[in-house]
């Protein structure tokens, strides 16, 4: 079955089921999870004058480590192993579907984990348009995991 399974984290409820997902999976399958948050550095493409936008960026990567502890923490709790990769490739300039990706190879993924909306907005109405790249550029299988009614 699966050796290593790559779940995505960005800190909404969609992605937490998937986190949930991934660790039920990984337990099931004895695999070690390798649990990512990529940092969206998106906003560097808009500078408006209003201020410095990069000055985010430091908020960003602090809230990104509480995740994956947060995430890590919990993965322990389901006694499953785990590692935690903070991303954070400026040059990517939020194309964080192409990051996930590279993190899957990167860690010889068999299996991606992702929820189908997170918080990048409603830019899709079926699929959020980070799970639809990553569903495009995977070469490994995709589970979506999709948001509970109530959210």
């Amino acid at each position: 079955m699966y050796q290593t399974i790559l779940v995505t984290i960005d800190g909404s409820a969609c992605a937490d089921r998937a986190l949930d997902e991934a660790i039920r999976l990984a337990s099931l399958c004895e695999a070690t999870l390798e649990i990512v948050h990529v940092v969206d550095n998106s906003y560097l493409k808009y500078d408006m004058g209003y201020g410095n936008l990069a000055d985010l960026r430091p908020d960003l990567v602090e809230g990104g480590r509480k995740l994956l502890a947060n995430a890590e923490a919990r993965t322990h709790a389901g006694q499953v192993v785990c590692h935690t990769q903070l991303v954070d490739e400026i040059l990517a300039l939020g194309d964080i579907a192409m990051a996930i990706d590279a993190a899957a190879q990167r860690t010889h993924a068999d299996l991606v984990v992702v929820g189908t909306h997170g918080r990048r907005g409603v830019r899709r109405l079926v699929m959020g348009s980070v799970a639809e790249g990553v569903v495009c550029r995977s070469k490994v299988p995709v589970l979506l995991v999709r948001a509970s009614k109530a959210a």
